[in-house]
């Protein structure tokens, strides 16, 4: 793991998303509660959702980084 990752804000971000809407979805499926437990179902599931797509463009941006820094090395 590259420590530059760690200051990428889209990895931070992602990361924190993806963590919450886990244990959203998780307390979803555990409360019996009937509509609290749609509303975290969801929202977890879309925090979720935006936390992946968030470390994918971090990730993406790394190999985009690695491509730019072998093009400048060859002559």
């Amino acid at each position: 793991m590259n420590l530059n990752k760690l200051f990428d804000l889209r990895f931070v971000i992602g990361s924190f998303f993806l963590i919450v809407g886990i244990l959203l979805v998780i307390y979803g499926f555990s409360n019996e509660t009937g509509q609290a437990k749609n509303i975290n179902r969801w929202c977890g599931t879309s925090f979720s959702i935006f936390g992946i797509v968030m470390i994918v463009l971090s990730l993406q941006k790394e190999a985009h980084d690695e491509l730019l820094e072998e093009e400048n090395r060859v002559p």
